[in-house]
C-alpha cells in the first residue's frame, strides 16, 4: 500500500480524556466554532483530506480544555510502508459504524454493549424517569 499519513485525532482526545462535544463547546464559546458533526467525523475516521484552519482550532480547543501545548505531529503520524491499515475500533471494542451519535456513544460509553446484553438476559432492569423521579422527589 505505500507510506500513509494517520489521523489521530480519535487517540488524542481518548488519551485527554476530552469528548467531542466538550471540544465543540469549547470552540464556540471561543468563536473558532467547527460544526459538531465535522468534529464527530474527524474524531472517529480517517478524513481524506485535513482543513488547516480546522486542525488549528482543534489544537487550540484541545489546548484551552487541558492546559497542556500540542503540536501537528499530535494530530498526524507518517507512516512507511504501510501494507493494510488495522480496521478502527471504538473504545467499546467493535468497529465504528459510520454513525456519529452512534459512535460517540460506543466510545463514551465502553461497556454499553455489556450493559444491553445484560438487560436483554433479563440479568438487569430498566427504572423508568417516573419511579427516579418519585423517589428523588422531582417534580416533573
Amino acid at each position: 500500500m505505500g507510506p500513509v499519513l494517520k489521523w489521530k485525532l480519535h487517540d488524542l482526545l481518548r488519551r485527554e480524556r476530552v469528548t467531542v462535544y466538550a471540544l465543540n463547546r469549547c470552540l464556540a464559546e471561543a468563536g473558532r466554532s467547527v460544526s459538531r458533526t465535522t468534529l464527530y467525523r474527524l474524531a472517529s475516521e480517517q478524513p481524506e483530506r485535513i482543513d488547516l484552519e480546522v486542525a488549528g482550532r482543534v489544537l487550540c480547543g484541545l489546548e484551552q480544555l487541558t492546559g497542556k501545548r500540542y503540536a501537528v505531529s499530535d494530530l498526524l503520524e507518517y507512516e512507511h510502508d504501510v501494507q493494510s491499515a488495522p480496521e478502527r475500533l471504538t473504545a467499546a471494542g467493535v468497529p465504528y459504524t459510520g454513525d456519529p451519535e452512534t459512535d460517540a456513544v460506543l466510545d463514551e460509553i465502553p461497556d454499553i454493549l455489556e450493559r444491553v446484553r445484560r438487560h436483554e438476559a433479563g440479568e438487569t432492569k430498566m427504572i423508568s424517569l417516573k419511579d427516579i423521579a418519585a423517589k428523588y422527589g422531582v417534580k416533573r
